[in-house]
């Protein structure tokens, strides 16, 4: 039983790295995509909207009916979804795939002050120390000798105000996933971000340039929401039932290490110095914020 049980562990953790490396990875499409001069938002509102069907056409039986109470939460954090990947996604075209998964990876430090300020319950002093290190590492990537803002562009900047959009997701998703079905309130929030995305498109985008999908336009599509929407979804579902939470979000945070490595190989993006001192310091609050250095054990 022990060694069954071990075995289901070891499964689950390999599963997560693998929902890190589908997200690094995605890191790369997003660039890849917005490259051939898709629109943001359409880009986005295809892989919401096909991935919610997807997932809602694997688990349409598990899912069942959606109550008012699942439609009020979906849209609830499908909102704060849509903010946050929309953010992310404009950052992208004015910053490196690099630079986007460095500053996105923000928004864990950022949540315990969100349970703060919504539940009363200060952090402890982990989280603080993790703030701290952060600030450091965004200083580092951002001043320049002189300490003149050289190294922050507009895209570095839409990036870490998409972090906080994701903290605020990932807060409400953590409180609401108490109260409905949880896999119910990922597939409503992917809707909600989707239709959201496709308004947008109406107010914002000029439908006229719109492409139809093709070539590398395409691919980018298909792996966006295939394999970083549809996949790591089912997997970080199933996946966690077998694992610690502190192991998950540590797995799941290695997205923040693969997207440098892919976006290495794939787009020949170079690292300076700088931005990967600065890179490592904001990596290691993250897991300082996650692991608490291994001196408090933490609540499951």
């Amino acid at each position: 039983m022990i060694r069954r049980s071990f075995v289901k562990q070891y499964l689950a953790d390999f599963g997560l790295l693998f929902v890190g490396i589908f997200w690094g990875l995605g890191f790369v499409f997003v660039k890849i995509g917005l490259n051939t001069g898709i629109d943001p938002f359409y880009l986005s509102a295809v892989r919401f909207l096909v991935g919610g069907i997807i997932l809602y056409g694997i688990f349409f039986r598990k899912v069942g009916r959606f109550t008012k109470k699942d439609i009020l939460a979906g849209v609830i954090v499908g909102i704060f979804q849509f903010f946050g990947y929309a953010f992310q996604t404009y950052g992208a075209m004015l910053t490196t795939a690099s630079k986007n998964a460095f500053f996105t990876s923000i928004n864990v430090i950022i949540v315990p002050y969100i349970f703060w300020f919504l539940h009363k319950k200060r952090p402890d002093i982990f989280a603080f120390l993790a703030s701290v290190i952060c600030v450091m590492g965004v200083a580092v990537i951002s001043f320049d000798r002189k300490m003149n803002l050289a190294n922050l562009n507009f895209g570095d900047i839409l990036t870490i105000i998409s972090a906080i959009f994701f903290a605020g997701q990932i807060a409400t998703n953590g409180y609401f996933s108490k109260k409905v079905e949880p896999l119910k309130l990922v597939i409503m929030q992917m809707f909600v971000a989707g239709i959201l995305f496709v308004i947008n498109i109406f107010i914002f985008s000029d439908t006229s340039k719109i492409q139809k999908p093709a070539g590398m336009m395409l691919i980018a599509i298909i792996y966006l929401t295939i394999f970083s929407t549809a996949i790591p979804t089912v997997l970080q579902t199933f996946c966690q039932k077998y694992t610690t939470s502190t192991r998950a979000s540590i797995l799941m945070s290695t997205e923040s290490l693969f997207a440098p490595l892919f976006a290495f190989f794939i787009l020949s993006e170079r690292l300076s110095l700088r931005v990967a001192v600065g890179a490592g310091l904001v990596l290691f609050a993250v897991l300082v914020s996650e692991t608490k250095l291994g001196f408090k054990k933490i609540e499951e």
